[in-house]
C-alpha cells in the first residue's frame, strides 16, 4: 500500500502563476511543464492509480476571508472521491476557527494545512499561537488528534514578494514544535525546502511530535542531506509526499525507494513511510490496509 501525503488541486491560473517564475523553478527542480493538465479530481485519482497508490491527502489554504468556504469546497471533493481525504485549513485572523474545528471534527478530518508567506501570517505572532493553542486544547480536552502541515519554503518573500516575516524558517518552526508538544507536526519538504542544510539540520532535531514529508526535497537537498535526514529522524518519522501536480508519481516512487536504499531502510521501514504513518495520523486510509478499497476510516 502507498499513500501520497502531500498533493495539490490547483486552478491552472495559479500554476502559471508559478511557472512564470523561472528562477524558483529551477532551483526547486519543479517539473512545471505539462503541470497545466495536471488538474481535478479525475486527472489525480487516474495518476494516483496508474502508479499504484491507493491514496492522497489534499492539502488546501485560505486567506482569512477564505477558510470556510475553501474547507467546505475541498471537504465537498474529498466526498466524492474514494481514494483521497483532505486536509483542513485555518488561519489566525479568522474569527471562526473553533467553529472549523469542531466540523472538521464531524468530518473526521485531522490534518491542518497551513502555509505562513501565502496566507500572510507570522509563525510568532500572537494570534497565531493563540490558533494553535486552540488546536492543542482540541487534542488535549477532546481527542481530536488534529495535526499541522507547515509549508516550508525557505525566502518564499525573494520569490513570491511577500513579507520576510511570513516566512517559515527551521527555527521558528521548532520553537512551535516545542511549544506545542501535544500537537504531531508535519514539516513539508523536509524540513526547509531551499533552507542551507545547516539551519535544517541545527534546529528541526529529532522529536516525538515531528514528521517530516518527502515532497520536492530530494530535487533540492543533496543525496548526502536527504539520506542523513531519514536515518537521523527514522522511518517512523517520515511521510511520502510528491507534491502533485509538479511532480508526477512514477518519478517519486523511484526516486524516493533509491533514496530509502541508501539508508539502509527494510521493507517494514518504507512501509511504515508510505502508509503508515499516513494511516496512523489521519485515522483514514484503514480499509486500505485490510485489503478493502475505500479512504475513509467508518
Amino acid at each position: 500500500m502507498m499513500i501520497d501525503g502531500h498533493v495539490h488541486l490547483f486552478h491552472p491560473k495559479v500554476i502559471l502563476n508559478v511557472k512564470k517564475r523561472f528562477e524558483m523553478v529551477r532551483i526547486l527542480g519543479l517539473e512545471a511543464d505539462g503541470a497545466q493538465e495536471r488538474v481535478g479530481i479525475l486527472f489525480l485519482e487516474n495518476e494516483l492509480k496508474n502508479a499504484g497508490i491507493s491514496g492522497g491527502l489534499i492539502l488546501p489554504t485560505a486567506l482569512a476571508e477564505e477558510v470556510g468556504s475553501i474547507n467546505d469546497e475541498f471537504y465537498k471533493f474529498s466526498e466524492s472521491s474514494n481514494i483521497l481525504i483532505t486536509a483542513g485549513t485555518l488561519h489566525p485572523d479568522y474569527s471562526g476557527n473553533r467553529e472549523e474545528l469542531e466540523k472538521f471534527g464531524t468530518r473526521k478530518i485531522r490534518g491542518i494545512k497551513l502555509c505562513s508567506f501565502s496566507q500572510r501570517f507570522a509563525l510568532d505572532a500572537r494570534k497565531t499561537l493563540e490558533m494553535f493553542e486552540l488546536i492543542q486544547e482540541f487534542n488535549i480536552h477532546k481527542g481530536s488528534g488534529f495535526f499541522v502541515e507547515l509549508d516550508t519554503l525557505f525566502g518564499a518573500d525573494l520569490f513570491f514578494g511577500s513579507r520576510p516575516e511570513h516566512n517559515t524558517t527551521p527555527s521558528l518552526f521548532a520553537n512551535l514544535i516545542k511549544s506545542f508538544p501535544r500537537i504531531n507536526f508535519v514539516a513539508a519538504h523536509m524540513g526547509g525546502l531551499a533552507a542551507p542544510f545547516h539551519e535544517i539540520r541545527s534546529h528541526l532535531v529529532p522529536m516525538e511530535n515531528l514528521y517530516l514529508d518527502t515532497s520536492n526535497a530530494a530535487h533540492v537537498l543533496s543525496t548526502d542531506d536527504f539520506v542523513f535526514l531519514l536515518k537521523a529522524h527514522g522511518p517512523e518519522h517520515i511521510i511520502f509526499g510528491t507534491d502533485w501536480p509538479w511532480f508526477t508519481h512514477e518519478g517519486e516512487i523511484n526516486l524516493q525507494h533509491r533514496m530509502y536504499e541508501k539508508a539502509g531502510f527494510s521493507t517494514k521501514d518504507r512501509d511504515l513511510i508510505f502508509a503508515q504513518n499516513m494511516v496512523r495520523l489521519t485515522g483514514a486510509f484503514r480499509s486500505y490496509s485490510k485489503g478493502g478499497g475505500h479512504a475513509r476510516a467508518r
